[in-house]
């Protein structure tokens, strides 16, 4: 082990407590580079198979790059792990094996994350295909771009003169349109004209509206996918996923927004053109085709274990996702 990696494996042991303790008051969520250890652990058990089925899963991996560095990343898995990056450059462990496995069989992924502010990307940062803007501007199964999405789309850029004054312009009135709620069915899904017709849901649903009326004028946009971290706990056990979304300014690149946490902080103008450092970024886009191909229809969006039993999408499984906010560590002399 290279002595940068020892260094933070000793930071781990000594840092990990008890779930749920109180976070450094002095932390900034908003101005402070954060330092994470996450782990995702994936119950194999849990998969029903019998003796002779052919089972596949795939987990997904955080990104490196912009305002996000994985420092370190450890799995253990008594299945042998392929690690694979697909076509969006969404990084993902493949696991493939026959048959029934041990009770209490688990994999464990171990990440340490640094994470900053992020101001989005910069014109001279785009360098990849992955930030080429030309790959959002399509329609997706759940993001249609026209009838309604498309007339709220023209709508709502009338008086701007500017791609950046219309992305804020959809911003805007997302936030007013939109309440946040998880009451009956139907939210979650990132549907844009569910969204649309029922004006409420989570951060999927929020983001996918937006998303709709932008492409559909020809403004870039994408789905970013990852955990929540929260900023006044040191600790604890990460309920679920969180998403927000990013826009193409011809004139800045890439601007970061989360309109969901803008609606339930009230905080508009903060969550517009910064994010703050308490989340962990895994996956980016829709309809996704994992690496390699799943058997099954393309991924709505991927930040849970997805598994295929006998070439046919089962049934959910229930992972367990855990953090800790560590002290950053200076740098080698």
């Amino acid at each position: 082990m290279r002595a940068s990696s020892l260094r933070f494996a000793l930071a781990l042991v000594v840092l990990w407590g008890s779930p749920g303790s109180r976070a450094d008051d002095a932390f900034d969520r908003w101005e402070d580079t954060a330092l994470y250890h996450f782990e995702y652990r994936v119950p194999l058990d849990s998969i029903p198979l019998g003796d002779a089925a052919r089972a596949r899963l795939w987990v997904p991996m955080p990104v490196d790059g912009g305002s996000q560095r994985v420092i370190e990343s450890r799995v253990e898995s008594p299945i042998p792990i392929e690690e694979s990056v697909d076509a969006m450059g969404n990084r993902m462990a493949h696991l493939a094996w026959e048959g029934p496995v041990p009770e209490g069989a688990e994999a464990v992924f171990r990440y340490t994350v640094e994470r900053s502010p992020d101001d989005g990307l910069s014109l001279d940062a785009v360098s990849t295909a992955r930030d080429d803007p030309a790959r959002f501007l399509a329609p997706a199964k759940r993001i249609p771009l026209e009838g309604m999405i498309k007339r709220l789309g023209e709508k709502h850029a009338e008086g701007s003169e500017t791609d950046a004054e219309k992305i804020r312009a959809y911003y805007d009135f997302v936030l007013k349109y939109m309440r946040y709620s998880k009451h009956g069915e139907g939210w979650g899904q990132g549907d844009a004209a569910w969204a649309c017709n029922s004006r409420y849901g989570n951060c999927t649903d929020f983001h996918s509206l937006f998303l709709g009326m932008a492409r559909s004028q020809k403004i870039p946009a994408r789905f970013v996918m990852g955990f929540p971290i929260a900023h006044d706990n040191s600790e604890g056990f990460v309920a679920g996923y969180h998403c927000w979304a990013e826009a193409w300014d011809p004139e800045r690149g890439w601007v970061p927004f989360d309109a969901s946490e803008a609606w339930r902080a009230g905080l508009p103008d903060r969550f517009f053109g910064r994010i703050p450092s308490d989340r962990i970024a895994f996956t980016l886009g829709r309809d996704l085709v994992l690496t390699p191909p799943q058997a099954g229809d393309v991924l709505n969006y991927f930040i849970h274990p997805y598994v295929e039993i006998d070439g046919e999408p089962a049934e959910p499984i229930r992972a367990s996702y855990r953090f800790r906010r560590l002290s950053p560590l200076a740098e080698p002399g």
